[in-house]
């Protein structure tokens, strides 16, 4: 039986960038959030960083299993809780194993229903705020839209668009929580390469293309 959600999952930190980062999922835990490693496509580097993240200290901790993620089920040590399986995922809701919540990245209702009827512990909605693949609705929309929806008996997190601000709104407005990816590109665990830190810090949003 997987456990409800608790303190610690009112902010997923996810590592960003596809790049798993154990020293960033090991500051989300002490700092009270739920570390969520991004498995990424390279298997040396994501069974590395989740050894890292076992000998950081005590605690569980969640991975990212994305499309095209080389590591299987069995890979996953047993410190691992938490398991959230982004679109194309070449993981089932039903594989990770007992004790094990599944969390599904959704962009519509569609989406949602068929994540729970496969055995999804709880979903997450991409709004039209996050990068890469998102809903054509704003985060808090497609939250309303998933929370009102009678065939979605699982809890939603909320991901894109989120600050200090919305963060609070949409836990007041029902979400069990919000993600965090790619707001954590300039804190010091996540070690970009100085031309990139650059280049994300003179971001001002003006550089978003949305492709259909």
């Amino acid at each position: 039986m997987t456990s409800e959600p608790t303190r610690r999952d009112l902010v997923l930190a996810v590592s960003p960038f596809g790049r798993p980062n154990a020293r960033l999922v090991a500051a989300a835990r002490r700092a009270g959030a739920l570390g969520i490693l991004d498995l990424g496509p390279d298997r040396g580097r994501a069974r590395a960083e989740l050894a890292s993240v076992a000998g950081a200290g005590t605690g569980s901790v969640g991975v990212r299993v994305p499309a095209g993620c080389p590591l299987v089920p069995e890979d996953l040590p047993d410190h691992v809780d938490v398991v959230v399986l982004a679109h194309n995922a070449p993981w089932r809701p039903d594989e990770p194993g007992p004790g094990r919540r599944v969390l599904v990245e959704v962009t519509s209702a569609d989406e949602a229903r068929a994540a729970v009827a496969s055995g999804a512990a709880g979903v997450i909605a991409r709004g039209a705020e996050t990068g890469g693949r998102c809903a054509e609705l704003t985060t808090f929309v497609l939250l309303q839209r998933l929370l009102a929806d009678v065939h979605v008996s699982v809890p939603v997190w909320a991901a894109g668009g989120i600050g200090e601000h919305t963060a609070a709104a949409a836990v007041a407005g029902g979400a069990a929580g919000v993600v965090l990816d790619a707001q954590l590109a300039l804190v010091d665990e996540c070690a970009l390469p100085t031309e990139i830190a650059a280049a994300v810090r003179a971001m001002d949003g003006s550089e978003t293309v949305v492709v259909a």
